[in-house]
């Protein structure tokens, strides 16, 4: 992002570098990324924080009603269903070379992602510590993975649903999402940037275990073109 705006940066892999880990610790933060400058920081991808402290015109309004986003969520969910479900025990082993999270833990982590957001919703905060849950004992198969991403998907359709004329008045109210407030370990949110992000972040590990399984002995195809418009997606992979 800060690339994209034409702003210089420095960057520390922590993995490496023991001072920046020991900075990054002295801010109570175990997890990136994580920007500082001039003694403030911003934690996690946001961009509408990250361009306040860089000092940037950045319009973080989400381009998609909620409607729009729901139903992407839930696409790029049932791709990660199909995509997954297949998934080797060797193949769910695998890792980035720059990364310590396995295709186990990474599949796992994109449903647990959507199901969050319902938790959000429904409890009134959304911890950082449910982000970071390790899959169940068990959970070790592509099948199983997927499985349990179909139970997250029919959680997140029946959540919407039950909402649709008790409390919106249609299938999704973009007034009622704007100014509903979500208290999260980034900062109070509105459902509909909630709803924005858990999307994008969602689609963004989509887009990391489809380059894990594109190995040159697999046979995976492509992501659909069109999967990810209209979300203000990393311009870098990993």
């Amino acid at each position: 992002m800060l690339s994209q705006w034409g702003v210089d940066f420095e960057g520390v892999n922590v993995l490496e570098d023991a001072a920046g880990l020991a900075e990054m610790q002295a801010l109570g933060i175990s997890s990136l990324p994580l920007t500082l400058l001039d003694g403030s920081f911003v934690h996690g991808w946001n961009p509408g924080a990250l361009a306040e402290l860089v000092g940037v015109n950045f319009d973080a309004t989400p381009r998609l009603s909620p409607a729009e986003l729901a139903a992407s969520l839930d696409a790029i969910l049932a791709h990660a269903e199909e995509l997954l479900g297949t998934a080797t025990p060797e193949q769910l082993r695998r890792s980035h070379p720059e990364r310590k999270r396995t295709l186990r833990f990474l599949a796992f982590h994109i449903f647990r992602i959507g199901g969050a957001f319902v938790d959000g919703m429904e409890q009134g905060r959304y911890p950082r510590e449910w982000l970071v849950e390790e899959p169940p004992p068990g959970m070790d198969s592509g099948v199983e993975l997927a499985n349990y991403g179909a139970n997250t998907r029919e959680r997140i359709g029946a959540w919407f649903a039950a909402h649709r004329e008790a409390r919106f008045g249609e299938a999704v109210s973009t007034s009622y999402f704007s100014t509903h407030l979500v208290p999260t370990y980034y900062g109070d949110q509105s459902a509909h940037l909630l709803l924005e992000r858990t999307t994008w972040h969602a689609g963004q590990h989509l887009r990391q275990a489809h380059d894990l399984l594109s190995g040159p002995e697999d046979t995976v195809s492509d992501l659909p073109p069109g999967l990810f418009d209209g979300l203000p997606m990393p311009e870098s992979l990993w």
